[in-house]
């Protein structure tokens, strides 16, 4: 039987799962880190707010509201659609959630000269942000990202899912080998910083791309 490695936890997956079921793969679906909030208080006036992640729209809500007449922009699909269901109206999504850089372009184009605030990690990689003119921007650390590394069997297919847990898995894990599934640029970035070659690069970040590129 096939091994597979995501470094989600199962509760975060709804197709995966049954996918690997059905196809005779053990899927091993662990998160690798975990989350703590961060005290911030902000009083930038800002026209949008960008969440990259729901993770951090969760945790700028746990402190925050988001004023009236304020927009919302997004990374990707997945975020927009859990900010949906969470009764907000989305302004803007990225088309390709896993080229954030080129989300960050499209975004700008969008965004014209208003302000926006962006909630992050305190690990943030900073992609969307650093294309927006310093005039025009706020970044607020809302959470830090802290490692918890467990010691995973060898797999014959690895999804990671951020940098974060990239890093987390090499401090007590050997390099992978086999089919390495990086879910967006950055990711590939911090594999090839690392000198470890993806098989593939999501655009979209999602299940779906997983199951797409499995089948």
């Amino acid at each position: 039987m096939k091994k597979l490695f995501i470094s989600k936890d199962l509760k975060e997956l709804s197709q995966l799962p049954s996918f690997c079921q059905r196809n005779d793969i053990e899927l091993i679906a662990s998160s690798l880190i975990h989350f703590e909030p961060i005290l911030f208080k902000t009083e930038y006036v800002y026209d949008v707010i960008f969440f990259s992640s729901i993770r951090s729209a969760t945790f700028f809500l746990e402190q925050a509201t988001i004023p009236s007449g304020i927009k919302i922009a997004c990374i990707g699909d997945t975020t927009s659609k859990k900010l949906v269901k969470k009764g907000f109206n989305i302004s803007f999504r990225g088309k390709k959630s896993g080229n954030p850089d080129e989300v960050g372009h499209e975004f700008l184009k969008w965004l014209g000269d208003r302000k926006v605030l962006i909630p992050c990690s305190k690990q943030s990689k900073r992609t969307i942000g650093s294309v927006i003119p310093s005039n025009q921007l706020q970044e607020i650390a809302v959470y830090q990202t802290l490692s918890d590394c467990k010691s995973i069997t060898v797999c014959d297919f690895y999804v990671f899912t951020s940098p974060s847990n990239l890093e987390s898995f090499l401090s007590c894990n050997p390099k992978p080998e086999g089919v390495i599934i990086a879910w967006g640029s950055t990711t590939k970035k911090a594999m090839l910083d690392k000198g470890i070659i993806p098989s593939i690069t999501l655009e979209n970040s999602n299940e779906e791309e997983v199951i797409h590129y499995l089948l």
